[in-house]
């Protein structure tokens, strides 16, 4: 049994004040109950994070959330994550309807993953309408490696209740970080990760160092 969390960070925006950049990650383990130590062990060591926080990307202090990402060292795991830049979203059949271009994009993460056992997926609720969420299952669930059709269960879940999504909101935020200010000093320690920048020209495939 497999489980996959996925979250992600940026915005879909077109305001002044959006990102640049929007991201997704899924982190794939054998055992939810990894993810749910690391979470755990940095509560209980350090009086910055009571039990009322939610662990995040974007409040967190600097050297808690370089302990957590190196905490993932000592487990297995792999991490899928596609990168958009929003400059081309012209590109992208669906244009300017926010609701279908995340579908269009948990597609493209979809694309990344591999299925080789029974697995259960958790994503980070962003859809409240209950056929909006019939649709989004229906495409992901469709765009995943699973030649064998291994069982898959894809539920949308609030992360204040799921620690493997705050690991995996801390590892979009370091890689959002990465490309929206050109700062790698925490997605560096993300290793395993299969990283895709999507709807792009093949010259600009690369992250920025």
């Amino acid at each position: 049994m497999y489980y996959i969390f996925i979250d992600e960070s940026g915005d879909l925006g077109t305001k002044k004040s959006s990102s640049n950049y929007f991201v997704m990650a899924g982190i794939k383990v054998d055992e939810h109950k990894k993810l749910d130590r690391i979470i755990s062990k940095t509560r209980n060591s350090t009086r910055k994070i009571t039990l009322s926080n939610e662990i995040k990307g974007n409040n967190l202090p600097k050297y808690i959330k370089i302990k957590i990402l190196k905490r993932l060292e000592n487990i297995d795991y792999e991490v899928f994550i596609i990168v958009f830049e929003k400059i081309n979203r012209y590109k992208i059949s669906s244009g300017y309807n926010n609701n279908e271009l995340y579908d269009e994009l948990a597609s493209e993460l979809a694309k990344l993953i591999n299925i080789d056992n029974s697995t259960s997926i958790f994503i980070d609720k962003s859809k409240n309408k209950h056929e909006e969420i019939i649709d989004f299952n229906k495409r992901f669930l469709k765009n995943l490696n699973n030649p064998k059709k291994y069982p898959v269960s894809l539920k949308h879940v609030d992360s204040a209740n799921f620690k493997g999504l705050q690991v995996v909101d801390l590892i979009s935020w370091a890689v959002f970080k990465n490309f929206e200010k050109n700062n790698n000093e925490f997605s560096k320690l993300i290793k395993n990760k299969n990283l895709k920048r999507v709807f792009e020209d093949e010259k600009n495939l690369q992250p920025p160092n």
